[in-house]
């Protein structure tokens, strides 16, 4: 009998200890000399977004001009508004012409009052619901950041192509096209929000990345090869572990009465 108690007990460890579903999703497009990517993730009721935009970073085809400059990412997900809770740098991301900021910005990581979530997606963009952006034509949201940051620039967030983001690398461009002049992201940017529980990445549709300064300017449809990436381990179901308390308690009863 102690031996099925201990198989038991095994079993239910190695349930209680399995990995869990959680997942990531990578989504990406280019098109028109532009390209971009965002990875999903959903843990339990937090949804965590990286947002890269993959041009090339200098030579033929860098970005020269604020319709170059990737400035938001449009979703379908769920059907409630969520709430933005932190927008910060990542992987190397850095801001680039720190001179151009009003409010000291060498070193900072946290770009949280640079960019604004909205529920309500964009009426240009065919079955989106949310939307993120660092530039004015956010749904809502559009006069401050809302991820927990300061703001860094005046006017008031969101306003022009300000902290757009360009390649990791991105040589700055000293032409007419209005980039030398404005605080940049140079990177990735990692956005948390919380959620309702119950969504998952197999949820996320009509993926857009958007950008410059103005509604429909430059528009990347994403698409993703279902490459998934599981992560973490499972909280155990109260079940579980009432399950495992029941076999211990059996394999303790069990080794008192061999010893009586």
């Amino acid at each position: 009998m102690s031996r099925c108690l201990a198989g038991l007990i095994t079993v239910l460890t190695l349930a209680v200890c399995a990995p869990s579903a959680g997942a990531t999703v990578l989504f990406s497009a280019s098109g028109g000399g532009l390209s971009a990517s965002a990875s999903f993730t959903i843990s339990g009721s937090y949804l965590t977004i990286l947002l890269t935009n993959t041009d090339v970073a200098n030579g033929a085809g860098e970005p020269v001009s604020a319709a170059e400059v990737l400035t938001g990412l449009f979703f379908n997900l769920g059907t409630t508004t969520f709430t933005p809770l932190s927008a910060t740098l990542v992987n190397g991301g850095q801001i680039i012409q720190t001179a151009n900021c009003d409010v000291s910005c060498v070193g900072s990581t946290n770009v949280g009052g640079e960019f604004s979530y909205a529920s309500g997606g964009a009426s240009w963009l065919s079955g989106t619901n949310q939307g993120i952006s660092s530039s004015g034509y956010l749904n809502a949201n559009t006069s401050a950041g809302n991820f927990n940051g300061i703001n860094y620039d005046s006017p008031m967030a969101l306003d022009g192509i300000n902290f757009g983001i360009v390649p990791d690398g991105w040589t700055p461009y000293q032409g007419n096209g209005g980039l030398d002049g404005v605080a940049l992201v140079d990177g990735t940017v990692k956005f948390v929000l919380k959620i309702p529980k119950g969504l998952s990445e197999s949820d996320i549709k009509n993926v857009y990345f958007t950008y410059g300064t103005s509604a429909n300017e430059n528009t990347l449809h994403a698409t993703t090869n279902g490459s998934v990436t599981t992560s973490g381990t499972t909280v155990p179901e109260p079940a579980t572990l009432s399950m495992l308390g029941l076999a211990m308690a059996g394999l303790g009863y069990r080794l008192r009465r061999r010893k009586s």
